[in-house]
């Protein structure tokens, strides 16, 4: 691993740290599911890891729209350009 990749590691593993439980909550939960399903893990640091990184620009944005608009259903999906859209409905 290079140093850079050492110090982008240890800056995650801090803010995951960092973080209120209420926001690792589901981490660990995955963490333990697969333990158990699989007998290993790469732990809650590398499943944010992970997750940060399948975030992709629509999804990011959907979010932030679900979350500005307070939607608590998750059942609306945006079309394929990203876009909330009558069809949403």
């Amino acid at each position: 691993m290079s140093m850079e990749t050492n110090e982008m590691s240890a800056g995650l593993e801090e803010f995951v740290k960092s973080l209120p439980p209420h926001l690792t909550e589901n981490f660990e939960k995955a963490d333990h599911k697969l333990q158990e399903l699989y007998g290993s893990s790469p732990g809650v640091t590398a499943l944010v890891r992970l997750w940060i990184a399948c975030g992709t620009s629509a999804l990011i944005k959907k979010e932030f729209e679900l979350a500005v608009m307070d939607i608590k259903s998750r059942n609306l999906n945006p079309n394929a350009e990203g876009e909330f859209d009558e069809d949403c409905l």
